[in-house]
């Protein structure tokens, strides 16, 4: 594919946008400790979050992690905050369970109501650390892909009011111009009970309390092997050795083969993402007038936003489902935009960026003991209020010495359904075209 360099502004960077704001770093980074009660593997939400609650808990934590700190995807993301939407598809398909039956009804309800706590925790969070991250509760738009899409989504509508009360209605395609600049969709569900965020400023925020918390960071510090048990854990990382009594692999879509058994068990999927350069007011505003953030029902779906401020767009997706250079991906991304919003045709691209996310079979997130190691991972697209929450009733579950009433510690992980899979995902080109190919068939014959 030839890249048209017209579409690049002289400024273009191809890194995260959110590191203009707080890029990762090695502040508060020290020595690892010979001896810690709890060893955190990864520094992202999920890892910084857990050892927030041990360290107020009164447990002596050390994180470490390979890069920076929050390096990974924490400070890559789109920044959606999320409550229960993409839990509540299980009600339709879910886990690889009797997929109709009252207990998995059941489950997935209980999944869906967690899924608002964490979302609600998130809120709390960034409350009561005083972490100053841009968090908006401006709702969410999901458009239909096709008006067989908008015609199903009456009953997600059904689903989500009444189980979790989050006022989502059903805006039809003539309508949908109160919501988006765009006549691609045919229609869509409106949730009032979505917000969005400064992802890598929440990250911050979150590492600058696990400091004043007494929280041991180490940057830079791969961990090569883990020996022993629970309860007499030996690290090995690339400087030095540490004890620990507890660990917990907060890894989520960079999980390598340091735990094989739980690297098998996700499937880490790159996601693409662009920013545009700074829009007439106007014009913003007639983009997305209530500032949204705004998904779609395709199978190979985008998601996009207003950046803080009103006046930029942030567009993701995923443009290839193998590793390309990040100014190709900003090229695909820049025409879907188009296609989208054709008045936004003119506007360069200032980043481009990636990063990876964990999905699971069952599109379900988990927690859980592995070989005596702790872990929770498995966000399918919803890392920030999921991750984050997670990574808190992971550390609560230690703190209650292995009692836990969360749902997803019941949720056990499908067999993957893939031949021959190890954690290295050399199928996602087959199938993500195969995925694109519906996507279009499907378009053209439902409109």
């Amino acid at each position: 594919m030839k890249i048209d360099r017209a579409l690049f502004h002289p400024d273009y960077k191809a890194e995260p946008f959110w590191w203009e704001a707080a890029r990762p770093g090695t502040e508060y980074s020290s020595d690892l400790p010979d001896k810690t009660e709890v060893f955190i593997v990864g520094s992202g939400y999920s890892g910084l979050s857990a050892a927030l609650e041990l360290a107020r808990g009164g447990r002596s934590v050390t994180v470490v992690d390979a890069l920076a700190f929050g390096e990974g995807a924490s400070t890559r993301s789109g920044g959606g905050v999320s409550a229960g939407v993409n839990i509540g598809k299980g009600i339709a398909g879910g886990p690889g369970q009797a997929k109709h039956s009252g207990a998995h009804k059941q489950l997935i309800e209980r999944l869906m109501n967690e899924s608002l706590a964490a979302y609600e925790f998130v809120h709390t969070l960034v409350e009561r650390e005083g972490i100053e991250c841009h968090l908006e509760k401006r709702g969410r738009f999901i458009g239909a892909n096709t008006s067989a899409h908008y015609l199903g989504f009456q009953k997600k509508v059904d689903d989500l009011n009444r189980v979790l009360q989050i006022g989502a209605r059903l805006l039809a395609k003539d309508e949908q111009r109160s919501e988006i600049g765009s006549d691609y969709y045919h229609g869509g569900i409106v949730i009032e009970h979505a917000s969005k965020l400064h992802p890598s400023l929440f990250h911050k925020g979150l590492l600058d309390a696990c400091h004043r918390a007494g929280v041991t960071l180490c940057a830079h510090t791969k961990v090569e092997k883990i020996d022993g048990a629970l309860g007499n854990f030996t690290l090995k990382t690339a400087n030095g050795d540490c004890q620990a009594e507890q660990v917990i692999v907060a890894t989520n879509g960079y999980t390598g083969e340091l735990s094989p058994n739980l690297r098998k068990r996700i499937v880490p999927i790159s996601s693409q993402i662009i920013t545009t350069e700074e829009l007439p007011e106007d014009l913003a505003l007639e983009l997305i007038p209530n500032g949204r953030t705004i998904s779609e029902s395709a199978r190979i779906t985008n998601y996009y936003r207003l950046l803080p401020g009103d006046r930029r767009v942030m567009f993701g997706g995923r443009a290839r489902f193998e590793s390309v250079p990040a100014d190709l991906s900003a090229a695909i991304l820049h025409g879907k935009m188009i296609e989208r919003w054709p008045q936004l045709k003119g506007v360069r691209i200032t980043h481009s960026w990636s990063g990876l996310v964990a999905m699971t079979t069952d599109s379900i997130p988990h927690m859980g003991q592995e070989d005596g190691l702790h872990f929770c991972t498995g966000c399918n697209g919803s890392g920030v209020a999921m991750m984050t929450y997670l990574g808190n009733q992971v550390a609560q579950r230690i703190l209650q010495d292995g009692h836990s009433d969360s749902a997803y510690v019941g949720v056990e992980f499908p067999k993957v359904p893939v031949p021959f899979y190890s954690g290295n995902p050399w199928f996602l080109p087959i199938i993500g075209n195969y995925y694109r190919h519906l996507d279009r068939k499907e378009r053209r014959r439902m409109g």
